[in-house]
């Protein structure tokens, strides 16, 4: 019975999944067309939803076994894994018809070590959650205090390192290496490492507190030796942050770090510590994102003044956005990063294309998926407050 139900659950995740992504790209089909930046308005909203998926369509899976069989404790965990897996396979036919210039099994590969690397610190915090006791004493310090530590160690080499033996980041060829340490040399920024991404989408970030930068192979495909240098420059003026600004950027593990201790919290201070995490929760990112945009002004600043032509480094971000099909220009300022149409004004460069409407929030699928796993969410809390109150009295 319970391998139906982990086995029925990867399936229709995966069929649910497929089925509305699909249906969601009705739209951005219609505009394949028109100019990159019309087509990234119209994918964005299904982007959002589909990678929401994620997190939303395990959820409501997790949620309806806790609801239904509330004794079967290792059958929500079994059933989670399956139906991330199942959503994870329905949303690879969407990029294979968005990017088809992505090979088949490049995607997969893709997804596989994408998933383990997003994914594997977050199973250890999860792990670690469900196995604390309901008291605050030694064997919480010594749960809490390992999967903290683990935390550190993944953010801190752990990702690279697996990568590495992975085949996902590798050395960086001799061009990347030439342009990453004349654009050191001149900004007067060290970096300790630089690595070669073996990733289909064009993209640059730096790691601050590792001082590392990492590039992918779509981008030196992309990018002239100017554009690369244009966006090194850019990563490296992350790594002359401060050591309070890169402390400050850990303000986000806060939105999740009291969950570790839900189960000592909760029968320590009562059910309203649960009220008080959830706030948490939606509080932190948003000042997280204040925090980055402020940041990222700063490093598309210092980009614009160590380019030696005008507009290369906005030319640049153009590509850039335009290959991953990224809008614009945003409705909502969720971004971590400035809208691309202020950031090229910014640089003072005119964009050859007008100001973009506003790409909308999340498709439709999004909203049904967000609200179906509120509402199991709603009733399992209220499950909660219940068995709570009658183990109080």
């Amino acid at each position: 019975m319970n391998e139906f139900i982990v086995f029925g659950a990867g399936v229709l995740a995966a069929g649910v999944t497929f089925a509305a992504n699909w249906l969601a790209l009705g739209p951005w089909r219609r505009r394949r067309g028109e100019h990159w930046s019309e087509q990234a308005r119209v994918l964005f909203p299904v982007t959002v939803a589909a990678r929401s998926g994620f997190l939303l369509v395990p959820s409501i899976f997790v949620l309806s076994v806790l609801l239904l069989w509330p004794d079967s404790s290792p059958l929500w965990f079994f059933t989670g894994v399956a139906a991330l897996l199942g959503t994870y396979v329905g949303t690879i036919p969407m990029d294979r018809e968005v990017f088809p210039r992505i090979p088949r099994r490049e995607l997969w590969r893709q997804a596989g070590i994408g998933l383990l690397l997003r994914f594997l610190i977050w199973l250890v915090f999860l792990g670690a959650a469900v196995g604390m006791p309901n008291e605050f004493g030694e064997l919480t310090i010594a749960i809490g205090g390992l999967a903290i530590a683990l935390w550190v160690l993944w953010s801190r080499g752990g990702m690279i390192w697996l990568g590495r033996k992975l085949g996902w980041f590798r050395p960086p060829t001799e061009r990347l290496q030439n342009i990453v340490a004349a654009a050191s040399a001149k900004m007067n920024i060290p970096f300790r490492e630089v690595w070669l991404m073996r990733s289909p989408v064009a993209q640059a970030c730096a790691i601050p507190g590792r001082r590392q930068l990492l590039f992918s192979e779509r981008l030196l495909e992309l990018l002239s030796d100017d554009e690369v240098a244009a966006v090194c420059a850019h990563e490296l003026a992350h790594l002359s942050e401060s050591k309070a600004t890169q402390y400050s950027r850990s303000i986000v593990l806060l939105a999740y770090l009291p969950w570790l201790f839900f189960n000592p919290m909760i029968h320590t201070f009562g059910f309203l510590m649960f009220y008080a995490m959830l706030i948490n929760t939606i509080a932190v990112p948003y000042f997280y994102r204040k925090l980055s945009r402020k940041l990222e002004s700063r490093a598309d600043r210092m980009a614009q003044a160590q380019e030696q032509d005008a507009g290369t480094y906005a030319r640049a971000l153009t590509k850039l956005y335009a290959d991953n099909l990224i809008p614009a220009v945003t409705a909502k300022d969720r971004a971590t990063h400035p809208h691309l149409y202020d950031r090229i004004l910014a640089a003072g460069v005119t964009p050859d294309f007008p100001r973009p409407t506003p790409a909308q929030a999340m498709a439709g699928h999004g909203h049904v998926f967000s609200g179906l796993a509120g509402i199991l969410f709603a009733i399992f809390v209220l499950r909660l407050i219940h068995a709570f109150g009658a183990h109080g009295q």
